[in-house]
């Protein structure tokens, strides 16, 4: 253990970060991180959606030892993010310890050795090889494989259909008839994107979401310079962001104060719906269960969208999908031409598509299913699985 190797699964931002800390703090080079993507960025690689962006303030969400003054809004978009990411990797050297289109299978742990042995795919040739590591540390995203849904007749539908996460840049949608399904951070995104540019759409919701007032606006020039030329301005800022997003975890503990708290948050969230959205759809839109069951929607100018004329929206499950568009569990028909799956990720399915089996055998996913769910300590290390971390 005195030179270990390390090897880390994923270039997205915590990769990253792990690297940083390796090369710049500790003083570390013998790693190596491979993604199966053809570059860094992680979901801001595989995300290309239009409307794709950030509902984390762009300060906060900043590597702290790459602090950026020239962001051009509180939110930004996925571009100027990826932008950003490429930036910090070369500023600090770190390609270099990068190896891309190569998918990591899984891993299992060799007692008699003491070290890992990762099982990987060449992305063009398909090709599978093993390679050995001391330390093995998953910086794999949850944000990444897109939940598998399966619809009765989805094969016979004649027109485009791809998910969020997979965007058919080729595909031309202006003019077109789309249908949305699913209304997820993904699909309030794209729909205030491109409902001035298709003929119609419409968006099939089964279930409701609380959505939140998500005020955007560009940085000033006096903003900017001061980022620039205030020492500590931005950190001071990046701090008062943190406190302010910390304290929300409030809101969703238990005890008398936490649920006055949650009602507020609750109350103006009703408020800010039915300010915005048709008085036709109110009743589909506001949660019957409380603030914190789902992931909170920082509306991207979606309920907004719902007031154009070529939006509908049907809040009803999907019977069957055939060869010219949707028919809902009512037997409603929906004639489209392509329909974008919205439908989310396999956040659930922890460390997809790896198998990592630990030094009695058994597999990490099996282990948690065996022990009530995922557990880690301080939630990077787990019990039986030797030298290997999860970020």
């Amino acid at each position: 253990m005195s030179h270990p190797h390390i090897i880390i699964i994923g270039a997205g931002p915590s990769g990253i970060s792990m690297a940083y800390t390796l090369r710049h703090k500790l003083g570390f080079s013998n790693f190596t991180i491979y993604d199966k993507l053809d570059g860094v960025g992680g979901t801001w690689r595989t995300n290309t959606y239009p409307g794709i962006g950030c509902d984390v303030p762009t300060i906060l969400y900043s590597f702290h030892f790459n602090i950026n003054p020239n962001w051009s809004k509180e939110l930004c978009e996925g571009a100027e993010i990826l932008e950003y990411i490429e930036d910090t990797v070369d500023k600090f050297d770190l390609r270099r310890h990068m190896r891309f289109g190569v998918e990591c299978l899984g891993a299992k742990w060799d007692g008699t050795k003491g070290e890992w042995s990762v099982q990987f795919r060449d992305g063009k040739t398909k090709e599978g090889y093993t390679e050995q590591t001391t330390v093995f540390i998953s910086a794999v995203g949850g944000i990444s494989y897109p939940r598998d849904v399966k619809f009765p007749g989805m094969e016979k539908f004649k027109g485009a259909m791809f998910h969020t996460a997979r965007w058919d840049h080729s595909y031309d949608y202006k003019g077109k008839r789309m249908a949305v399904i699913g209304n997820g951070c993904s699909a309030a995104q794209v729909v205030p994107s491109v409902v001035r540019d298709v003929a119609s759409v419409t968006q099939i919701a089964r279930s409701r979401q609380w959505y939140h007032e998500r005020p955007n606006r560009h940085f000033t020039k006096g903003e900017t310079w001061a980022f620039r030329y205030i020492p500590l301005w931005e950190r001071w800022k990046r701090l008062q962001l943190f406190l302010e997003n910390d304290d929300l975890v409030a809101t969703y503990m238990p005890g008398p104060k936490a649920t006055m708290k949650r009602n507020g948050v609750e109350n103006n969230a009703k408020k800010y719906i039915y300010s915005r959205a048709p008085k036709k759809y109110h009743d589909d839109l506001v949660p019957d269960f409380p603030l914190g069951c789902k992931r909170r929607i920082f509306d991207p100018n979606y309920l907004d969208a719902m007031n154009e004329p070529n939006f509908e929206l049907v809040a009803e499950g999907i019977r069957e999908i055939d060869e010219t568009g949707i028919v809902s569990t009512s037997g409603r028909r929906c004639d489209v031409d392509v329909i974008v799956l919205g439908t989310g990720f396999q956040v659930q399915q922890f460390l997809t598509p790896m198998e990592v089996y630990g030094k009695d055998g058994k597999s990490l996913n099996q282990q948690w299913k065996d022990h009530r769910g995922a557990q880690a300590y301080m939630g990077s290390f787990v019990h039986n699985f030797p030298n290997f971390a999860i970020l």
